[in-house]
């Protein structure tokens, strides 16, 4: 199924979320057209549909480990599903970002073989983040790269090394990493240094661990967490596509200390995702006033008769970003007074390997 190559990405839609307002962008990377505009003015939300969403994943997992009953209001509900692409339309332009964009050519990716993705995809990303993020960027390591499909199951470990994991969807509400639950920086960056994908720039060919501990700890630096997500079907995603709920909090606090204010939290996805898109959302950053806790899953939606052939075929990887700037006392998230979890590291993991039994085929998207 995924044997078929497909093109480098020709646009780019970014799901960024701050506290007074949403930052989405879209921009081709073969056409020279000015950059889109990026700051979201309008608070203009365009319902796509209803979709039935379910949290008692995460509800399952929050109570575990932080004691905190119900932490979204509901295990399994009816939730309104805006239109990203349609909020996108409604920004205005703060600061000129991708500008200068010129064309790109189109180049070959096998999203099985590793080195394909390597060598044809992940220079794609690193320019994509370094426009992205204006700050300088002192580390970028790409990570835990994955094909799912509504087909496939988790593949074995030996199968890993040249050639990309498999794993099927999922459906239940998630998030890929609760960084803050770890005990060390040190256990973050050894998972990070065991599923890695070499990037040529801004990484070393030393471990992770390495590079950027010292700079963490002892240097403070902000560090966040990015996950790309794409469609490598040949047809627009119609079936499971992905939904990011952005969530707002009430104050200067994030995940776990604060539930989203559901009235001001809204679930997105972007209809009829193509293969010349990727859809870029955070995971995680350490600066406190950043909420980047952004909640996920496949969700159902009405399916048409001509749809049922065209089941989702998708590839994600993550990102570690160390930038060269220090987080104050007072926005670190990730200081060692954080909240902590009850549950042991290997406590977490046993819990969680049970709840992965429960998502159909594993972890994922």
């Amino acid at each position: 199924m995924m044997s078929a190559a497909a093109f480098l990405s020709t646009a780019l839609v970014f799901l960024y979320i701050t506290q007074s307002c949403s930052f989405i962008l879209c921009v081709s990377f073969t056409s020279p057209s000015s950059p889109i505009p990026m700051m979201q003015r309008r608070n203009r939300h365009t319902m796509y549909t209803q979709a039935r969403v379910d949290y008692s994943a995460a509800n399952e997992y929050i109570q575990a480990h932080y004691n905190i009953s119900q932490y979204f209001h509901h295990n399994d509900c009816i939730e309104t599903i805006y239109d990203g692409r349609r909020l996108q339309e409604s920004c205005h332009n703060e600061r000129e970002m991708l500008k200068e964009n010129s064309p790109m050519p189109k180049t070959q990716i096998i999203w099985s073989e590793r080195d394909s993705v390597q060598q044809c995809y992940l220079p794609e990303l690193e320019r994509t983040i370094n426009k992205l993020f204006p700050e300088k960027i002192i580390h970028l390591s790409f990570w835990n790269p994955m094909m799912r499909g509504e087909s496939l199951e988790i593949s074995r470990q030996r199968d890993q090394l040249l050639h990309t994991p498999t794993a099927n969807i999922a459906s239940l509400v998630h998030i890929d990493t609760d960084v803050g639950a770890y005990d060390s920086i040190e256990e973050i960056l050894a998972i990070i240094d065991n599923n890695r994908v070499q990037n040529d720039s801004l990484a070393s060919s030393s471990s992770v661990i390495e590079d950027v501990t010292d700079d963490i700890v002892s240097g403070r630096k902000r560090f966040a967490i990015l996950n790309f997500w794409r469609n490598t079907g040949e047809t627009p995603v119609t079936q499971a596509p992905l939904s990011i709920y952005s969530s707002r909090y009430d104050g200067d606090v994030a995940f776990p200390d604060a539930a989203p204010n559901v009235e001001d939290s809204k679930w997105y996805m972007f209809p009829n995702a193509t293969r010349d898109e990727v859809i870029v959302f955070y995971q995680y950053d350490r600066e406190r006033d950043q909420p980047s806790d952004l909640w996920h899953c496949a969700i159902e939606v009405e399916e048409k008769e001509s749809d049922s052939v065209h089941r989702r075929k998708s590839f994600d990887i993550r990102a570690l970003i160390v930038f060269d700037d220090e987080v104050s006392d007072n926005n670190d998230r990730f200081s060692p007074e954080r909240t902590r979890p009850v549950l042991s590291f290997e406590e977490s993991c046993c819990f969680c390997d049970k709840q992965a039994a429960k998502r159909t085929g594993g972890e994922g998207k």
